[in-house]
């Protein structure tokens, strides 16, 4: 099995677990005997969520790597740098992605990443969104 399998099967664990929990609590609301314990499923469904979140980050850093690996030309330093901030930190736009290239290079232009992201577009790897943000193909 593959990390991208593994972590496949891992989320689809979760997202079962999420919805008995969220089934649980709702019974347990409903029913009104027990307000305790529906606090407690709340609870327990919140922690959980927090675990979904990780997963996915590490989903992104597992794709970009990949990408890396198996396109030479790709792996220029803007373009790896663009990669690793969108997969850390969500979607971006072309100034806030120029701003995060310099802090980490010392410098950065702008034209130089948009033709990078438009590359990456091309490539299939990025989509620029209607906020004109732009995020990983899921």
């Amino acid at each position: 099995m593959t990390e991208k399998d593994d972590l496949k099967a891992l989320n689809e664990k979760f997202e079962i677990m999420m919805r008995r929990l969220d089934y649980l609590e709702a019974v347990l609301t409903e029913n009104k005997q027990y307000p305790e314990l529906a606090q407690v499923m709340g609870g327990l469904r919140i922690g959980t969520a927090l675990y979904r979140e990780p997963l996915k980050l590490i989903e992104r850093l597992i794709g970009v790597r990949r990408y890396l690996e198996k396109t030479p030309e790709s792996r220029d330093e803007v373009s790896r740098i663009i990669l690793n901030v969108l997969a850390i930190k969500g979607p971006m736009n072309i100034s806030a992605l120029t701003r995060e290239v310099a802090d980490e290079k010392g410098s950065s232009s702008r034209v130089t990443v948009r033709k990078r992201l438009l590359t990456l577009v091309d490539e299939g790897i990025l989509v620029r969104g209607d906020d004109k943000k732009y995020k990983f193909v899921k």
